[in-house]
C-alpha cells in the first residue's frame, strides 16, 4: 500500500529532480521514490560493487588454463 508525503526542498533541487525526470522519461515522483530506495537501501535492482581483487594475486603457475579444460580437473592441494 502506497502513503502519500508532502516534501519540501529548495528550489534548484526541484528543478533538477525535473530534469532527470524528463530525461528519463517518468515522473518526478517515481525520481524521489528510487532515490529513497538508494538512500535507504530498499533498490529493486542492486548493482553489487566492482569486484577489487580481480587479476591482483598469481598462482604462480602458467598452465591454469589448460588444466581447467580438462574433462576432470583435480587441484593440487594447497597445503602442499
Amino acid at each position: 500500500m502506497m502513503q502519500r508525503l508532502m516534501i519540501q526542498a529548495e528550489p534548484e533541487l526541484i528543478e533538477r529532480a525535473k530534469r532527470r525526470a524528463t530525461e528519463r522519461g517518468v515522473s518526478v515522483a517515481q525520481v524521489v521514490r528510487e532515490a529513497m530506495r538508494h538512500e535507504f537501501g530498499f533498490a529493486e535492482e542492486r548493482i553489487p560493487p566492482p569486484l577489487t581483487c580481480i587479476g591482483a594475486f598469481s598462482s604462480g603457475r602458467s598452465d591454469l588454463s589448460e588444466l581447467a579444460s580438462e574433462a576432470i580437473f583435480e587441484p593440487r592441494s594447497w597445503r602442499s
